[in-house]
């Protein structure tokens, strides 16, 4: 079963974007994206593959926001 999630951001235009996956093991994987989207187009930028699985849904969604969200506050220029 895999289950796609968008989630906004506190930045313009921005939003996260989560896929997990249960396994055949019943186990969770999890893809993370971040979307920026300007005009009519959108950047993607895929954050790194992970092989860790996870015993529950929310585990998994909660790994990958960990990991877009450490992505944008390194990739946000300070104000």
């Amino acid at each position: 079963m895999v289950k796609r999630h968008s989630i906004p951001t506190n930045h313009d235009g921005c939003e996260i974007s989560i896929t997990t996956e249960r396994m055949k093991d019943g186990r969770w994987s999890v893809v993370a994206n971040v979307e920026n989207h300007v005009g009519d187009g959108v950047q993607t930028t895929p954050m790194p593959v992970t092989h860790e699985r996870f015993d529950t849904e929310d585990e998994a969604r909660a790994f990958g926001m960990a990991q877009a969200n450490d992505y944008l506050a390194r990739a946000t220029p300070a104000a």
